[in-house]
């Protein structure tokens, strides 16, 4: 019997494999010609129930390519399974980028509050299992976003690591030449972080890696570890 964390690490390589293909259909299906060029003899089609904002289907079929990932097809029609292989549910991207937007502006609106008021707007029963799979599709979803970013940030020669420290505020980091030096050069200050150290822990069935540009790992924090007993008073 697996255990919770093998199951998510199975459903994590699943996606990543297939993520460049995710990220081209969301291309393709956001800023893409409205005529697809396809070979509709080859393939086949399935369904899958699709959840909207005002639209809800039972029944929504696809056509599916050869070699072409199911959620590659359901992207290049304005949906994204809520599983890596064999989806039978999908959620409108029109829906999940509302959502996206709605958690920039207010980061307390929950997936929870979400997913009621799509099951009252299409007036049937909410249920744990829809939130797990809206949760699910808004995780890949906000990975695409971050794949297609990684590819604008490689384009624009900002993928160097310490790229976001050295230009990514003009204020601090943009000086002209022979600019008289600051005194202080720069002024950083941080908490104690009590609140992420409460949770240290608490996910030991999720092993992934969160990537970012402004965390860095533990292994560099680690080096710095006994500079304070190794340079007391400095």
């Amino acid at each position: 019997k697996r255990t919770c964390a093998q199951r998510n690490l199975h459903v994590h390589i699943a996606w990543t494999e297939q993520m460049p293909a995710l990220t081209n259909a969301y291309l393709h299906w956001k800023y893409g010609p409205e005529s697809q060029d396809l070979d509709h003899s080859a393939g086949h089609s399935f369904s899958v129930r699709s959840v909207g904002i005002m639209d809800f289907s039972h029944n929504t079929t696809v056509r599916q390519q050869l070699n072409e990932p199911g959620n590659a097809t359901l992207l290049r029609h304005g949906l994204l399974g809520c599983s890596p292989i064999q989806p039978t549910v999908a959620i409108c991207l029109e829906c999940l980028e509302l959502y996206h937007q709605i958690r920039r502006c207010q980061s307390s609106f929950s997936i929870q509050s979400i997913t009621r008021v799509l099951c009252a707007l299409h007036n049937v029963t909410y249920s744990h299992t829809f939130r797990s799979q809206f949760t699910t599709a808004f995780d890949i979803y906000i990975q695409i976003q971050r794949s297609i970013q990684q590819c604008i940030d490689l384009a624009l020669n900002r993928n160097p690591a310490d790229w976001h420290m050295n230009g990514v505020c003009p204020c601090c980091a943009f000086e002209q030449p022979n600019e008289p030096n600051l005194v202080p050069r720069r002024l950083h200050s941080m908490d104690s972080n009590h609140s992420t150290k409460r949770i240290d822990g608490s996910s030991s069935a999720d092993p992934r890696i969160f990537k970012s540009d402004y965390f860095i790992t533990n292994d560099i924090v680690d080096q710095f570890r006994d500079d304070v007993r190794n340079h007391p008073g400095e």
